[in-house]
């Protein structure tokens, strides 16, 4: 009555290629999914862009014709802005992304 190891090596090797495949596939997929949870799921943002749109002064306008505003997230800059410094534009951009996508003077 002592233990007897099974002659046909187990479970796993009994799975076909194709079944061990899907396993380790699913496997992979879950770890994958569960990184994604806690860390926020950080992927989506490769796919969804996020739009803001908000006001905001114009903070340096240098010499080049660049202004500098003073987005919510991080300063970001205009190239060859028609403001001056002190002016309020509306400008929108991508959450994940240094450009801005349009600009115009708030009314």
């Amino acid at each position: 009555m002592g233990y007897e190891p099974d002659s046909d090596g187990g479970s796993i090797a009994k799975m076909s290629g194709k079944k061990l495949a899907i396993l380790f596939g699913l496997i992979f997929f879950g770890g994958f999914m569960g990184v994604q949870m806690i860390t926020g799921f950080p992927i989506k943002d490769i796919f969804i862009k996020e739009s803001i749109t908000e006001e905001v002064p114009v903070v340096v306008k240098q010499a080049d014709g660049t202004c500098v505003v003073d987005a919510t997230d991080h300063p970001r800059e205009i190239e060859n802005c028609p403001y001056d410094e002190g002016d309020h534009v509306v400008i929108t951009y991508n959450k994940n992304n240094a450009g801005i996508e349009s600009h115009r003077l708030a009314d």
